[in-house]
């Protein structure tokens, strides 16, 4: 009796996320587990390297910077999946759970882990694409009201974006061990820490991001050349070691799910060797 009345206690109740040692751990991952990094990491890099210098040349052709912006998001998603999903289990696990994990290949994970990040992106699209359809319209035809509606429906779309990000952000820890039971149960993990969990997930890649920028201030503007050429390198190498910051939502989803259903099955085991 004791014991269900502390499992049902468990279940109503909000372990809060600590922030500050979720985001550091994520942050010295790459320095703790440099060779790890080297070996999932260099591939993806070489092969985003290959489809940069195709989009520059598509460019060059006076192609759409769009289209060839847009091939250059779809094929990162593609190539540092593999990665993804191997950083993930490595923050989760640890070292010797990736001792045996190919540097590069796609298995029925990394598909389901691929599929799942389309869905995402797809639905995310579509609930943005009506609201700005909407002022698009308004905007041609001056219509001030509608105009406003849109932009109402707008910040609405974008706010239950992120909202739902937030609350479906474990479906991918989850996909990348091997642990996926659905939505739902994604869902209600994530319950009581969105805060904590934005949080995470903005400090865990704003370093990357301050450190591109700087970069990017800090190069300005070359001709095509050699100097261009090694800027080029330098921003993917700064694109794809964020990637690694993924490792603050995976240590999220260990501390929330993965710890709190180990002291739930090491409680039961206790209690039974205090009655005997």
């Amino acid at each position: 009796m004791p014991i269900d009345q502390t499992n049902s206690q468990r279940r109503f109740t909000v372990i809060e996320l600590p922030i500050l040692p979720i985001v550091r751990e994520s942050l010295l991952l790459p320095f703790k587990c440099l060779p790890e990094l080297v070996k999932f990491g260099k591939m993806p890099f070489l092969l985003i390297l290959a489809v940069d210098v195709f989009c520059y040349g598509l460019e060059r052709e006076d192609i759409s910077r769009n289209l060839s912006g847009g091939l250059m998001a779809i094929m990162h998603l593609i190539i540092f999946t593999p990665f993804s999903v191997a950083w993930t289990k490595l923050a989760i696990r640890g070292r010797t759970a990736v001792a045996n994990h190919p540097a590069f290949a796609y298995s029925r994970t990394q598909w389901l882990y691929l599929l799942a990040t389309a869905v995402l992106i797809v639905a995310l699209a579509f609930s943005l694409a009506i609201p700005g359809i909407l002022a698009r319209y308004a905007q041609r035809n001056s219509e001030t009201q509608l105009m406003m509606l849109a932009w109402m429906l707008l910040i609405g779309a974008l706010g239950l974006m992120v909202i739902g990000c937030l609350r479906l952000a474990f479906v991918f820890p989850a996909i990348a061990i091997g642990r996926y039971v659905g939505i739902s149960a994604a869902w209600k993990q994530t319950a009581g820490n969105i805060e904590r969990l934005a949080a995470i997930f903005i400090l865990s890649y704003l370093p990357y991001w301050l450190i591109r920028q700087a970069f990017e201030w800090f190069m300005d503007y070359h001709p095509p050349g050699i100097v261009e050429a090694v800027r080029g390198i330098v921003d993917q190498l700064l694109v794809a070691l964020a990637t690694t910051a993924l490792a603050g939502t995976a240590l999220a989803y260990k501390t929330l799910v993965l710890d709190q259903v180990h002291d739930a099955d090491a409680e039961p085991i206790s209690a039974s060797g205090q009655g005997r």
